[in-house]
């Protein structure tokens, strides 16, 4: 039987297939959100200018730099959590405005969508659906801070069920029982509040029906993230070795350099203003040698557990097949008695079937290891890619009447 695995890759969905296709599924209602800006944005370019070459009462590529009408004004609407539905051939989802969030549901047989509900600052992602019930354990909050929830089936009547200044986040139900195990940090704040940094990755167990909070995994030396456990007790989870807030102080050399070059910067930052300056008040430019260069294309970067992955340093570090995950991020298996097992290098997602078989990526590649066993293979490839999930329908358990 053909499955399907969902990948989320920059805001974009793909359904992967067990047999190495995949295609991408475009959100309707996304749709509608681009062609209503779209349209806004025709009505009103006179007023900020249009296309290159052409002058409004205000061009935007003419104002301190910024880019013409090439530039977004808001974020484009990204997926950012998906699960099975509640019937077989279904899924649901939920796509995120910058704004507004909503949530989604598709049938694969009747190639319809359906807006459950959306509504401002809904903004949650990784999903988990509870075998049984089909209640969604979910995170709710930004990169800077975020706790978890559970959701009726239906995405409505959420519960907080963790607190603190801290980051909650991938949350997945204990098969069988009322717990969820996730990752945690704790956050380091200056005197006015900002925050300076993580502490390490920690793997939390909590049970909603006594409350019992339990610590399963920490260390000071790595972070310990998106937990998993299966039906024989036996713990999966993403390793990977802690980068502390010490670790971003600039060298001595780079902290020299900035002080040789920060005069010329200065001059040049001046140069630059002036320039714009000239050419906002006289359409002429204040030097002979040209204005400020265009910026170029902004670097792709991806926030990942709390880290930041530069696409293009990555690509660089000629990691294998494309990874964008570093080799010291594995994908470990550790049994009831403590023994642990590392079963993929450069993992940064993953997840598990019912059946014991693991989809996993590296940030490019797709791969799947085969149950109770180490082997695997690569299913296909796409770019970005930061979410995964098998999209299996939850079994409703049937209570009879007395």
């Amino acid at each position: 039987m053909n499955e399907r695995i969902a990948l989320i890759a920059d805001g974009r969905l793909i359904l992967a297939n067990t047999d190495g296709t995949s295609a991408r599924h475009d959100c309707e209602f996304a749709a509608d959100i681009e062609r209503r800006e779209q349209r806004s944005a025709d009505k009103n370019s006179w007023l900020r200018g249009g296309d290159e070459g052409q002058m409004g009462m205000f061009s935007r590529s003419s104002l301190w730099g910024q880019r013409g009408s090439g530039g977004r004004a808001s974020p484009r609407p990204r997926i950012v959590a998906v699960a099975g539905g509640d019937r077989p051939e279904s899924m649901v989802y939920v796509l995120w405005t910058g704004v507004v969030g909503a949530l989604l549901d598709f049938d694969f047989t009747e190639k319809y969508e359906r807006r459950v509900f959306h509504r401002e600052r809904f903004h949650v992602s990784d999903f988990d659906r509870h075998a049984g019930d089909g209640r969604i354990a979910c995170r709710f909050g930004d990169e800077e801070l975020s706790n978890l929830a559970v959701l009726d089936p239906d995405g409505r009547n959420a519960k907080q069920v963790t607190e603190g200044d801290s980051i909650d986040a991938s949350p997945s139900w204990v098969p069988g029982t009322e717990a969820i195990v996730y990752h945690s940090a704790g956050l380091s704040r200056d005197p006015e509040g900002r925050v300076l940094g993580l502490g390490p990755y920690s793997i939390h167990r909590i049970d909603l029906a006594s409350g019992e909070l339990e610590t399963v995994l920490e260390s000071p030396a790595h972070d310990f993230l998106a937990p998993h456990a299966d039906a024989s007790g036996r713990l999966y989870f993403i390793r990977r070795t802690y980068e502390g807030p010490e670790g971003l102080k600039p060298s001595v050399w780079v902290t020299l350099k900035d002080s040789v070059l920060f005069p010329f910067r200065v001059i040049r930052a001046l140069v630059d203003f002036f320039q714009i300056f000239s050419q906002l008040v006289s359409r002429k430019p204040l030097t002979t040698a040209g204005g400020p260069k265009q910026q170029g294309p902004e670097p792709v970067r991806m926030w990942i557990h709390g880290r930041m992955i530069d696409v293009q340093k990555a690509s660089a570090a000629n990691l294998p097949e494309g990874a964008l995950a570093p080799a010291d991020w594995v994908l470990v298996r550790r049994d009831a008695d403590g023994t642990e097992t590392v079963l993929a290098k450069h993992v940064l997602a993953y997840d598990i079937a019912e059946d014991g078989r693991i989809a996993w990526s590296d940030g490019k590649n797709l791969h799947i290891i085969a149950a109770s066993s180490e082997s695997g293979k690569k299913l296909l490839s796409e770019p970005l890619i930061d979410s995964v999930k098998w999209l299996e329908p939850f079994r409703a358990e049937l209570k009879s009447e007395d």
